[in-house]
């Protein structure tokens, strides 16, 4: 269906990103490709340029809308890595959805680092416990820039295992 058929007066709250999100999506960039997949829809998209706001730090934008499949769904991932030449285990996935982020990249193959400033749940330990060299949880957007710098090697944009 065309967007101009649908018939919908979609007003999304306006996206904000992160305090100091653009500074820390340069850095990670100076030493592996910064992609982003996003659940956001193609109304949500023409409201705001997500690509234009991290630019020109990011290889690419993926918005679920385009790719056909929505975090958790591990496709979702598996087609980024796929679009970027990668093995699923070569992607680390950094968010701050349990849920959607962590339990997506898992079951794609990939590697999660979870932004959580709050003790995780019961049933989330049990998930990184089962994982233990696959996520890491960071409490904020500082520590996740920093455990990345840490943990990829430059040369080859590969993860060295690392546990929460």
């Amino acid at each position: 269906m065309a967007p101009s058929a649908f018939r919908h007066d979609h007003r999304p709250p306006g996206f904000v990103l992160w305090p100091r999100a653009v500074e820390a999506v340069a850095r990670i960039a100076r030493i592996a490709p910064v992609v982003t997949l996003s659940n956001v829809s193609y109304w949500d998209e023409r409201e705001t340029d997500v690509a234009a706001l991290l630019a020109p730090h990011l290889q690419a934008h993926h918005p679920s809308w385009q790719l056909g499949f929505a975090k958790p769904d591990p496709r979702a991932v598996r087609t980024v890595a796929r679009l970027h030449g990668r093995d699923p285990a070569e992607v680390l996935h950094v968010g701050d959805s349990f849920d959607y982020d962590v339990r997506g990249a898992l079951a794609a193959g990939a590697h999660a680092l979870w932004i959580n400033p709050r003790p995780p749940s019961a049933d989330a330990l049990r998930l990184l416990a089962e994982h233990p060299d696959r996520v890491t949880v960071v409490p904020d957007l500082t520590r996740a820039v920093e455990h990345i710098e840490q943990t990829v090697l430059p040369s080859t944009h590969m993860i060295r295992s690392s546990s929460p």
